[in-house]
Order: C-alpha cells, then sequence, then structure tokens
C-alpha cells in the first residue's frame, strides 16, 4: 500500500471511529471491534484508537465510571453493574478501580425495590422469597438485602436461606 492510500484508511478509520462515538460512549475494546467488523484494517483501527486515547476522547477509564453511574441511577446493584462492564469490554482491573470511585452501596434502593414488590405487606413468606429474587436479578448481595429486609419489617422467618 502507498503512502497515500495508507493515510486514506487510517483516516477512514478514524472518522468511522468518531461517528461511531457521537452516538453513545463505547470502551476501546467494543470501538475497536466496531471498527474491524466494518472492514477497516488492525492498524487502521489501532491508529484511530491511539489517536483518540492521546486526545482523551477515548478513556476506558471514564467510560468505566459513567456506566456505574448509569446503572446505580437504574437501580442496579454491583454485581449487576460489573457485570454490564464486563460485557460492554471493560477489563478487571478498570472495572473494579470505577466500582471503587463510582459506585456507592444505597440501602435506599434495595428499600425501594422491595416496595415496589410487597407495598408494605411481608406476611406472605412466598411473596417476601419473590421480591427477593427480582432484588437479587437487579445484582444486589444477600448481606445488602437482608439488611434492606430488616429495616423493611420483614420478620427474621420470612427471610429466605440466602
Amino acid at each position: 500500500m502507498d503512502r497515500e492510500t495508507l493515510e486514506k484508511a487510517y483516516q477512514a478509520a478514524l472518522d468511522a471511529a468518531a461517528r461511531q462515538l457521537s452516538y453513545r460512549g463505547l470502551s476501546a475494546k467494543a470501538l475497536r471491534e466496531k471498527l474491524m467488523q466494518k472492514g477497516h484494517t488492525e492498524d487502521a483501527a489501532d491508529y484511530a484508537l491511539a489517536w483518540l486515547t492521546e486526545r482523551r476522547l477515548l478513556d476506558d477509564s471514564r467510560f468505566a465510571e459513567d456506566v456505574v453511574r448509569s446503572g446505580m441511577r437504574r437501580g442496579y446493584g454491583q454485581l449487576r453493574i460489573r457485570q454490564e462492564l464486563y460485557k460492554r469490554g471493560i477489563d478487571r482491573e478498570t472495572a473494579e478501580a470505577a466500582m471503587q470511585a463510582a459506585y456507592a452501596p444505597d440501602d435506599g434502593a434495595i428499600y425501594a425495590l422491595l416496595d415496589k414488590k410487597l407495598k408494605g405487606d411481608t406476611s406472605d413468606p412466598k411473596a417476601v422469597q419473590r421480591a427477593v429474587a427480582y432484588v437479587q436479578r437487579r445484582g444486589y448481595q444477600w448481606g445488602e438485602i437482608r439488611r434492606a429486609l430488616t429495616a423493611y419489617g420483614a420478620a427474621q422467618d420470612d427471610f429466605p436461606d440466602g
């Protein structure tokens, strides 16, 4: 490939990468995969990622913290948020740093999820179990759920085994 063709390929990859980032935030891994799917060469994709990263237009740490905050706004627990980070191409080290920086446990969110399902009535153990399962699917751990159940007023013998 001559120099002019190479420069055009790099610029095309950079334009495609910028266009993708204008739609929504992406991790470097996800953006690279999208560029490769669109037919850009590895070298062109790497050039675009390096150019964007150097100018702080592509930053996995910042993106991961945004994902954490978004998950918290949606009422997700840390397990679900971590799963979302991994699904979006964030490596474990960056994900853990983002969780440390941006995740704040919120028993009020769990309490609200329980209230949504129980509506103040903890008399039916099966309903309590269904509510707990719902909260677990949202990514909360048993210890967090147990605290919220106690605050909600469920009797200890209504708690499932965890």
